[in-house]
């Protein structure tokens, strides 16, 4: 009983290498047992309408398992060895074949793959890789957030995600969480107000992310495993390429740097603190801008906000300083000791 189930998906098997469908192999399997069967005999026992048992026969005698016989709808079935053997030599041929070729790509990607890790070392300088495009940025990137083992953290200035900035992340940072790498990002206060960046942070939280804003970043940040950083050659264009950083003194600062950041942050899903009659993180952050001497477009950069929120916050900071201009604002912060 064991040997003839193991016969039928012997056979089973064969039929379905050849390009036959379970329904012409049941016609098939059913002429073998009942030669003499006609059309009405495999209709009524198979259950199949005629127009499939037909096109079931027709496969079938292209491939020479069935030919007409002398009586009226009545069918011979030829022998599966005679006729499939020739048949299944040229799939194993063609089989052997894509082994082949599969061999040979894979002996091609592994050159390249040392072509390409050998450039990449001769185009460094003691620990840094130069990229030059963005393009360039964004595919190295994409592996090193495939390579990480343990965490990637980033800090993201500027406004809010745009809908392709979502839908290309989105993917990547699901498959980066569920391998269990740990993930944190600090984006800008501003992202607050943006409904469509809000939802994509709940949803990166639901996946195991960490999510945190602040009123200022420093700079553009990407940090895999504490072991490699990306940081943009230049914060204010990014086309112009970026740095990757494999020196491990500068790394681990610009971790510490990371963990300074975190720390002051506050989780996207909560609510942030009103201000008090002290001076609030935000406060802080415009007075050092001014003492830095931005302009409001620089300070609107910045803070990913436009100028007409800057103004308005430069507003209410004087009001709660009891200044007339920016320069009292400034002494006045001073004297209470806020600078």
């Amino acid at each position: 009983m064991e040997s003839d189930r193991h016969g039928h998906r012997g056979i089973t098997n064969v039929l379905e290498s050849v390009g036959l469908n379970a329904k012409d192999q049941d016609v098939y399997r059913a002429l073998l047992l009942h030669p003499d069967w006609g059309m009405d005999d495999i209709e009524r026992n198979l259950g199949l309408p005629g127009e499939a048992i037909r096109a079931a026969l027709d496969r079938l005698a292209e491939l020479s398992l069935l030919r007409p016989s002398s009586g009226p709808e009545r069918f011979i079935a030829g022998n599966p060895e005679v006729e499939l053997t020739p048949l299944l030599q040229r799939l194993e041929a063609e089989l052997d074949e894509r082994r082949a070729r599969l061999s040979r790509d894979r002996a091609l990607v592994a050159a390249l793959t040392a072509e390409y890790t050998t450039l990449r070392i001769q185009s460094g300088s003691q620990g840094v890789e130069h990229l030059d495009s963005l393009e360039s940025v964004r595919l190295r990137l994409h592996e090193l957030s495939r390579e990480a083992t343990s965490e990637v953290r980033a800090f993201m200035p500027g406004g809010a995600l745009s809908a392709a900035a979502q839908a290309a992340a989105r993917p990547l940072d699901e498959q980066t969480l569920a391998r269990g790498v740990r993930m944190q990002t600090v984006y800008l206060d501003s992202v607050r107000n943006d409904h469509a960046t809000v939802e994509y942070a709940t949803w990166f939280t639901k996946q195991g992310g960490q999510t945190r804003t602040v009123p200022s970043l420093p700079m553009r940040l990407i940090l895999c495993d504490r072991s490699v950083a990306v940081i943009p050659v230049n914060q204010e264009a990014s086309r112009e390429g970026a740095f990757v950083l494999h020196l491990s003194s500068v790394v681990a600062a610009l971790n510490q740097l990371f963990e300074l950041v975190w720390e002051r942050a506050a989780p996207l899903g909560e609510t942030l603190a009103p201000d008090c009659d002290g001076p609030s993180e935000r406060d802080l952050t415009l007075l050092k801008m001014l003492r830095e001497g931005l302009t409001d477009e620089g300070i609107a950069r910045r803070l990913g906000v436009s100028i007409r929120t800057v103004r308005r916050l430069m507003a209410e900071l004087l009001k709660k300083l009891k200044a007339q201009s920016r320069f009292q604002a400034g002494m006045e912060a001073v004297r209470l000791g806020w600078l």
